[in-house]
């Protein structure tokens, strides 16, 4: 018992030195108060001390969209790539993403262009797994831990509440969004893979070098080698955005984006997706602004939505 004893004192006295190192390190959020009482449409303001409670806003105002207006984007997974058909018959080929976003805070500075940051969370993490910094950290939002934490730049006129959650609604069939992602990684690659680059001849004097990129530069002019030439190199693992894909379909009893086309990323990895800045809201058919609201008296959304398809058949002469 005495050896007990005395192995537990010094348990203590190691411990001791390092809690006392992370009582000079505490973790401090920034309010966030002077941004949400300007904010319209928040039915209560939040605050951001560690430690304390908070209250989140329940309503949201529904508002007229602008051309001038910037809606947030939101958080998704790839679930993969599907292929359907639609009534002409027509084969689609779709990448399915699942949707899951709540406002987390806003951050209180503004851009020189005068947009706002509203700071989103998506996808629930095990608390067990969390460090006791970052978990004090959500604590003071509110939320719940999670597995992805992104920014997006808004307009003052589409700020959201803090604790509402967005889901797949937030956009339409029909429209165009920008997805980011981070490409897969495929490691170190030649010039042939990583750029297409054709390669030499397979004869002709040709030996060893099939493969290889050949002239890098020229000789005493300039004598160095331009930068951003193409080499081999480690190739994917970057962020890419993959602009301008159209919405084909949303299920809305489970969260998912039907988007045409391909996304960056592996199976389960994580995207933002945000309306597409190249390709704009036609002022006749505008998006739910600030975002998706349900209205008490209104009529339930059915579970899935589909793009209209054209009135011509796509396979006439």
């Amino acid at each position: 018992s005495a050896r007990v004893a005395a192995f537990a004192v010094r348990r203590c006295r190691l411990s001791f030195p390092l809690l006392r190192h992370a009582a000079k390190r505490p973790c401090h959020v920034k309010s966030t108060i002077p941004l949400l009482a300007r904010a319209r449409g928040f039915s209560t303001v939040v605050d951001l001390k560690m430690g304390e409670e908070t209250e989140v806003a329940a309503e949201v105002e529904v508002r007229a969209w602008t051309p001038e207006s910037k809606r947030t984007g939101v958080i998704g997974q790839k679930m993969g790539m599907i292929q359907l058909w639609d009534d002409w018959g027509e084969l689609r080929t779709l990448t399915v993403v699942k949707i899951d976003s709540e406002v987390m805070g806003i951050k209180e500075k503004l851009t020189p262009k005068g947009y706002a940051q509203i700071i989103m969370g998506g996808f629930d993490k095990n608390p067990e797994s969390v460090n006791p910094q970052l978990m004090g950290v959500f604590k003071s939002y509110g939320v719940d831990p999670k597995r992805k934490i992104v920014e997006f730049s808004v307009t003052p006129d589409a700020l959201l509440p803090p604790g509402l959650k967005i889901d797949a609604r937030h956009f339409y069939p029909g429209q165009f969004v920008d997805v980011q992602g981070v490409t897969k990684g495929k490691g170190f690659a030649g010039v042939m893979k990583r750029w297409g680059f054709a390669g030499q001849a397979a004869t002709h004097g040709v030996s060893k070098t099939h493969r290889h990129a050949g002239s890098i530069g020229a000789c005493q002019d300039p004598g160095r080698v331009w930068k951003g030439k193409k080499m081999a190199g480690r190739m994917g693992n970057k962020n890419k955005t993959q602009e301008c894909l159209q919405i084909y379909k949303i299920d809305v009893k489970r969260n998912l984006l039907f988007v045409e086309g391909s996304i960056p990323g592996k199976k389960g990895g994580f995207v933002k997706v945000r309306d597409s800045l190249k390709k704009p809201f036609d002022p006749e058919t505008p998006p739910p602004f600030p975002t998706f609201v349900q209205l008490e008296d209104g009529e339930e959304s059915p579970e899935e939505l589909v793009r209209p398809l054209s009135e011509n058949d796509p396979f006439d002469d």
